[in-house]
């Protein structure tokens, strides 16, 4: 699906976003290690994934923001079944032209006053959003958030 995306861009057609659905993260079972299991094989295909799609775009990678988020979060208690349940805190990954890279941005809430190991949400996603969407299209987030108010988190040049 990436190769389609870096087709598009590098065809310059005028398109400013696009959105690509990868694997199956719901890992209610066998999640695993850092050696082995269905965690590890996701993160993996998703850094070659990614580390093609932008070797790939070569010079139009430039011009391109990744950014990475699902729509729940994850427990850090394994269940009966060797995985995780669903949960509120999650975790985003962004890269590429216009990110402040190279740190870590939001509040670790810490594995203390947690129900059955369920991380507190302590940045809203449509904070994160919110900035890509001034820094690389000069848009009100706003236009895309209505009643929104966004809280600075820092993550882009000029966000």
């Amino acid at each position: 699906a990436l190769g389609e995306v870096a087709r598009v861009i590098k065809g310059d057609v005028g398109v400013a976003v696009l959105t690509v659905d990868q694997g199956d993260w719901d890992m209610h079972t066998d999640i695993g290690t850092v050696e082995w299991g269905l965690l590890v094989q996701n993160a993996g295909d998703l850094a070659r994934s990614l580390a093609a799609f932008l070797t790939d775009l070569g010079p139009w990678a430039d011009r391109v923001t990744v950014v990475t988020i699902s729509e729940f979060g994850r427990r850090v208690q394994e269940n009966a079944s060797g995985g995780t349940d669903h949960g509120y805190g999650n975790v985003m990954f962004l890269a590429g032209a216009g990110v402040k890279g190279g740190t870590y941005y939001g509040t670790w809430p810490g594995l203390s006053n947690t129900l059955d190991g369920d991380l507190l949400v302590t940045t809203d996603y449509r904070s994160v959003l919110s900035e890509i969407v001034v820094s690389r299209f000069g848009a009100s987030p706003a236009t895309v958030f209505p009643g929104f108010v966004r809280s600075p988190v820092g993550v882009m040049l000029g966000g």
